[in-house]
């Protein structure tokens, strides 16, 4: 009698993405909250979210050269822009200051361990990317380059000595969506949100420019800056995060 052969799943890797969560200590990060388009925003986000009346982006870009930094990851550089979101605020300071929440529009990183974390556990669209800095005479100028082209560069004048700490939590969302192995629908559409606390040392920043130069018909372009440039919240330090586990807070699949 022929044996029957039954399916067994992928090959057994434990390491092939790390386990939620996941920590990152001492992150150097240029993170800025900048104004863009209003109707942009709403074109951008899902259902059940609004952009916040501030209508700003926030850009987080940041490089972990030193793996033993992180739980699990190894080094990586990333990049990603996330809208304000109205009605979601989390709080840092001992609960004395309001952070609206934001969601993921855009990301990149130049580690796969991490993309594949990001897409699988999060639902965040993560693209390869590389995140890369350089520091003369207190001038920061943080470039993100895809594909071997340079698409966003911010340039900052930032101190070098520790103005303050503070920690909070950060509500982060993200659309996550599986489609069915036969096409023609999501086998899996929801709404994650993820609530990450973090502490960071800060030191002063003021930005000077940030540059858009994306591809034509490529979507984060959508995102550029308002002109003339306006960045009404700039953290510049180092910062210590939990990639936390999200909750489901909305399956559109059963709307």
């Amino acid at each position: 009698m022929e044996k029957s052969i039954s399916y067994l799943g992928m090959p057994k890797n434990k390491w092939t993405i790390p386990p939620t969560p996941q920590l990152i200590k001492d992150a150097w990060m240029l993170i800025v909250g900048y104004k863009a388009d209003p109707e942009a925003l709403r074109q951008l986000l899902p259902p059940g979210l609004e952009p916040h009346p501030n209508g700003l982006v926030q850009m987080n870009m940041y490089e972990v050269p030193d793996a033993g930094r992180t739980s699990g990851f190894g080094s990586f550089s990333l990049t990603y822009l996330t809208i304000e979101v109205a009605n979601h605020d989390s709080y840092a300071e001992n609960g004395t200051i309001s952070i609206p929440g934001r969601f993921f529009a855009h990301y990149w990183n130049d580690s796969n361990l991490m993309r594949m974390y990001a897409r699988e556990f999060c639902g965040i669209p993560a693209l390869p990317g590389s995140r890369s800095h350089e520091i003369v005479d207190n001038q920061l100028v943080s470039t993100l380059t895809v594909d071997g082209h340079p698409v966003i560069k911010a340039t900052a004048t930032i101190g070098d000595e520790q103005i303050g700490i503070m920690g909070g939590h950060l509500n982060y969302y993200a659309h996550r969506q599986f489609p069915l192995p036969e096409g023609g629908g999501s086998a899996l559409s929801e709404l994650l949100e993820f609530p990450l606390p973090f502490t960071v040392e800060l030191y002063d920043a003021s930005v000077k420019d940030i540059q858009f130069n994306f591809p034509e018909g490529d979507t984060a372009s959508l995102l550029k800056p308002l002109q003339p440039l306006e960045t009404p919240s700039v953290m510049y330090g180092k910062v210590t995060f939990t990639y936390s586990m999200g909750r489901r807070i909305r399956n559109y699949l059963e709307d």
